[in-house]
């Protein structure tokens, strides 16, 4: 969720850093810092808040040619500057950042204190730091190396140390962790977006440890000298900027014809991988979680068995039973969501056969997983996923349809009938005024348009924060009704004829309680039925969630606007969850 920047080489590190960490805003964060050589000894500047703030703390200090930088999502302490990266040493020989989080720090915390440091901090990271300092034998590297055996969880952490001026130290354990040069500046980060557009990137393993310097970088495994994996960037200078849109979150709603394409376009006429003929268990988390229950019904009317959906998180604490030899689908847009990594290690103990489904070929949990299956959205700047979401369904949908070729000429139409949902954008903002005085909206569905209810709701709280359930349609009646009142928006989500009867029902519940209807559907009969309607194409049903979504989308955006919130980095939130 929060970000690392580093560069020496460089001219200027300051403008490096706080353009690097500009780029990594779209993760989430609460405060923001660098630290950087200054006449051969580290100076840290840190402030709580946006990268702007930090900016005018920087402006007049003399150039440097070496630093590490820091946006931070809080988990352990609240947002304010002791809490803030980068953290330095008791005796200030190291500054490091770190991105994870290091599950046993209580534990050396109270270790420290017995050996007379007391941190200044609630943070885990600033633990790591001391134990640099206690545990430093004059080489960094070794150093590094040996105190990372003493940390359990997750972590990618930037070192400098006042003894090697111009030189950063790094090293990883499941969380991202990239190095490069281009030119005379030699680099690393947390994130793709992060990096220049070109030259040499490596991706960092676990474990391993990296030297940057000015002359450039060198890996190792153990103190012995390896290659890192070259990777290619996936961002463009056309996905980093807005591209005449106002905000990143519409330019990829309006992105997702293409993203599908992409994604299914090379492999409809090829083999995939195999879910296997025992059963599926679809894992995910947020948005991913909401994919998998939009697709479970394709999944069991095309293959025949059965598929059951699970949380990351609850999979974690279940019950264990053996697997059976079914497939463990794990989903999730970064690739780097701690709970699903963590899934992914639950269902190996278990006996499933692990499928990946993420967004990044070189995330953890590809690297995990047996099987990958690329979902090609590309970088996503806003925090909500949009193209994200419908790239998933899209996958699980071509990895569903292995032996029916109806549905893959099906699949292969659903980027022209994303774009022709598009053309709702308009239409959807006829409905805002419905929501923005709104106590509570519910968003509700059944079968696959259930996970595309939820996923609306979602939408809606995440960047508005109004209040927001997503239903199954047959439950709104259990309880939730007791919430509905006169003008309270209720979206009805039906792409399923089978279900036209049952829908009709739902509204005339919600109707009689003084409920304000809102029709997502592909039929004349429920768009008549409701207050309002979002009338779309002809859809097969068992996909449409790649479809119907994308006014639920567009309605979340215009409200936000309306609202004047900040949608492309809504409070509280971070791209990617790293913490479990």
């Amino acid at each position: 969720m929060c970000g690392i920047i580093g560069v020496t080489g460089t001219s200027d590190a300051l403008t490096f850093l706080t353009q690097g960490l500009k780029a990594l805003e779209y993760r989430g964060y609460d405060s923001a810092g660098v630290a950087f050589f200054d006449d051969s000894s580290i100076k840290s500047v840190k402030t709580v808040g946006r990268i702007t703030a930090l900016e005018s703390k920087l402006k007049g200090l003399p150039t440097a040619s070496c630093g590490i930088g820091h946006t931070r999502w809080a988990t352990h302490g609240c947002p304010n500057e002791i809490n803030c990266h980068p953290h330095s040493s008791f005796g200030g020989k190291f500054t490091l950042v770190h991105n994870g989080i290091i599950e046993n720090c209580d534990a050396l915390r109270a270790m420290l204190v017995r050996s007379g440091v007391t941190p200044t901090s609630d943070t885990d990271s600033e633990i790591v730091a001391h134990l640099l300092e206690l545990h430093y034998d004059g080489d960094p590297l070794s150093t590094l190396e040996n105190v990372t055996h003493m940390l359990e969880g997750s972590y990618a952490l930037a070192v400098i140390c006042a003894d090697f001026e111009g030189e950063i130290f790094a090293t990883k354990r499941r969380s991202p962790l990239l190095i490069g040069r281009e030119g005379n500046e030699v680099f690393l980060a947390s994130d793709v977006t992060a990096m220049p557009m070109g030259g040499d990137v490596r991706l960092l393993a676990d474990g391993h440890t990296a030297r940057l310097s000015a002359d450039g970088f060198e890996v190792f495994e153990r103190g012995k000298r390896v290659e890192a994996e070259k990777v290619s960037g996936e961002l463009t200078e056309m996905t980093a900027t807005l591209c005449g849109y106002p905000r990143f979150m519409l330019k990829e709603i309006f992105e997702q014809p293409e993203a599908i394409a992409r994604t299914v376009t090379p492999v409809c006429g090829k083999s995939t991988p195999k879910l296997g003929r025992k059963g599926v268990l679809l894992v995910g988390c947020g948005s991913s979680y909401h994919a998998a229950l939009a697709c479970k019904p394709l999944i069991e009317s095309v293959t025949g068995m059965g598929a059951e959906v699970t949380l990351a998180s609850e999979f974690i604490c279940s019950h264990p039973t053996p697997a059976e030899g079914r497939t463990c689908v794990l989903i999730s847009q970064s690739g780097e969501t701690a709970d699903t990594i963590a899934a992914a290690d639950e269902a190996l103990k278990r006996g499933y056969k692990r499928l990946a489904i993420t967004n990044v070929a070189t995330s953890t949990l590809a690297r995990v997983c047996d099987e990958v299956f690329h979902a090609k959205a590309g970088p996503e700047i806003a925090v909500a996923t949009t193209k994200g979401f419908t790239t998933q369904i899209a996958s699980l949908a071509v990895l569903a349809s292995e032996r029916d070729s109806e549905l893959r000429a099906e699949i292969a139409e659903l980027p022209a009938l994303a774009e022709k949902a598009l053309k709702a954008s308009e239409k959807v903002e006829e409905l805002v005024h419905l929501f923005t005085n709104a106590k509570c909206a519910f968003f509700i569905g059944r079968k696959s348009d259930y996970g595309v209810a939820l996923e609306g709701a979602l939408k809606l709280k995440e960047i508005t924060y109004i209040p927001s359930i997503g239903l199954a349609a047959g439950e709104l009646k259990h309880g939730s009704i007791s919430l509905v009142e006169s003008g309270s928006p209720v979206v009805v989500v039906c792409a399923n004829g089978k279900l036209i009867a049952k829908t009709l029902l739902s509204v005339a519940t919600v109707k009689a309680r003084g409920g304000v209807t809102i029709a997502v559907t592909c039929f004349e009969e429920v768009a008549a039925a409701c207050d309002y309607a979002v009338l779309l194409p002809p859809l097969p049903s068992l996909l449409s969630p790649a479809v119907t979504v994308i006014p639920l989308q567009l309605l979340a955006y215009h409200v936000a606007v309306a609202l004047n919130r900040d949608v492309d980095k809504p409070r509280n939130l971070a791209k990617s969850v790293t913490v479990e």
